[in-house]
């Protein structure tokens, strides 16, 4: 003889299930998250189109960008200052590297590593700015870039210490 008890058990739990779908189910588009997540795969893509020709992607770009204002940065530096985490970050200033974009260079005590643009990554960055200006008129006519920047200001002051970036 089966008992009834575990069905009626997942009925109720299915029901309960059923109650929270229902109640989240159009409250997605409250979600900070998602939305930011939108954003960045929209303005990726038109930075990353901008930027074809001359072979950059908008997040290398960024990280450029990041170098070239700190330089000479020790890693560390450059990824709290960019919330990357440690493992994307080497990754990126790997191909870089190899892009022959940034010098890696041993800091003074040997376990630190300072990185800068090379002269090739200076050309690069020069020959990426007229493109750059032109995603950037592109996204003025989408959204305040003046409220983006507020934004990533806040943010960045927010997760100073925060051990998530470091991750």
């Amino acid at each position: 003889m089966t008992s009834l008890r575990p069905l009626a058990r997942r009925s109720a739990a299915d029901s309960r299930n059923h109650a929270t779908l229902d109640r989240y189910a159009e409250r997605g588009r409250e979600c900070a998250y998602g939305n930011v997540r939108m954003i960045a795969r929209a303005l990726g893509a038109l930075y990353d189109d901008a930027l074809r020709p001359v072979d950059l992607r908008a997040g290398q770009l960024a990280l450029l960008w990041a170098i070239l204002a700190l330089e000479p940065v020790e890693m560390v530096r450059l990824g709290t200052s960019t919330l990357t985490d440690q493992t994307t970050l080497s990754r990126t200033v790997a191909n870089l590297r190899r892009s022959g974009l940034v010098n890696v260079q041993r800091g003074r005590d040997g376990r630190t590593r300072m990185i800068r643009l090379s002269a090739r990554g200076r050309e690069r960055f020069a020959a990426a700015m007229p493109y750059w200006e032109d995603a950037q008129q592109r996204v003025a006519r989408l959204l305040s870039v003046r409220d983006v920047r507020s934004l990533a200001r806040g943010l960045q002051k927010g997760m100073q210490g925060d051990s998530l970036v470091a991750r």
